[in-house]
């Protein structure tokens, strides 16, 4: 990724391929000038150039953090509107203009390494720093699909832009004979992704007041609320075996579970207990089926997530 030119060849072909750029792309540029006045170009980050200029997606992540340079700093853009969350140990870092015709308000968020200790006994959410307000709820795209998304509501704006890549991939394999099962679903975005590809859904969350968003999305891209897309409010490890005793069968089963939970009969966590929750939900899969899991847990890597699996 650092080489200027790279050529291809083929034992099968006389002929060889030969690509060459007189520049680094933006994202390696990033790196390459990490100590060297990282800016903003028209109105965004260098490196989220292509992003800003889709008109397929308008919610993604300006600046990520530690990966582009500033540590405990990153900036998240919904449409209009952007979401900063800050470490106050670290230096804050830059940030788009309000004046820049992208950007109508800036929300800020105070953040702390330790989440347990954030939330709704504190009663932390996002404050406007400058700018306009961002509607109670209001829309986005995300490669065509419309999600929606709340500021200054909660901890969490109901969408996980670094689950991007995964909402796309459902989209594109996803089709009406596809049968989908989204376990921890939160608002359902997954389910969208999926419903808007013309798959049948069915969304298993334990917060009526998110997954009661689902309805909402939905209607957002057009897709009708009925008998193809259904919604359980319980608790997922309890409503996975339900469904196994009933012998459903799905094309696709999303696992996403937080990454500790405490329920009525004992403690669960991703790191100690994850290939358990795999061997629940395996007999839903249908045969040539998907098992989909996914986490963002940082402190297990890629490696012990997959053999846990």
């Amino acid at each position: 990724i650092h080489c200027q030119a790279l050529s291809v060849s083929s034992l099968n072909y006389d002929d060889s391929l030969e690509a060459r750029t007189d520049g680094l792309p933006d994202d390696i540029a990033v790196v390459a000038d990490r100590r060297n006045h990282l800016e903003f170009k028209n109105g965004s980050f260098l490196g989220r150039s292509a992003l800003r200029e889709s008109k397929r997606t308008n919610a993604y992540r300006e600046i990520n953090g530690a990966a582009d340079g500033f540590p405990g700093w990153t900036v998240d853009r919904y449409g209009k509107w952007l979401l900063v969350s800050h470490d106050p140990n670290t230096p804050r870092g830059p940030l788009p203009s309000i004046h820049d015709g992208n950007t109508a308000g800036v929300y800020y968020l105070e953040s702390i390494p330790d989440r347990s200790s954030m939330g709704s006994e504190k009663t932390i959410r996002p404050q406007l720093l400058e700018g306009q307000p961002a509607p109670d709820l209001f829309p986005i795209v995300e490669n065509g699909v419309t999600y929606l998304v709340s500021l200054s509501q909660n901890l969490s704006t109901g969408l996980f832009l670094y689950q991007r890549p995964q909402r796309a991939w459902l989209a594109r394999n996803c089709g009406e004979d596809t049968r989908v099962l989204n376990c921890f679903a939160n608002t359902g975005a997954f389910s969208v992704a999926a419903a808007a590809a013309g798959a049948s859904t069915v969304s298993l969350d334990l917060s009526r007041k998110w997954l009661d968003r689902l309805p909402e999305h939905l209607a957002a891209n057009n897709i009708e609320f009925d008998e193809r897309h259904d919604c359980i409010y319980g608790d997922c490890f309890e409503w996975i075996e339900k469904l196994a005793k009933r012998n459903e069968k799905y094309d696709i089963v999303i696992l996403d579970p937080p990454s500790s939970r405490v329920g009525q009969k004992r403690r669960w966590s991703l790191k100690n207990d994850m290939d358990e929750l795999v061997a629940l939900a395996a007999p839903l899969v249908k045969h040539g089926g998907v098992l989909w899991t996914t986490t963002n847990c940082a402190s297990v890597p890629a490696h012990k997530f997959a053999r846990m699996c």
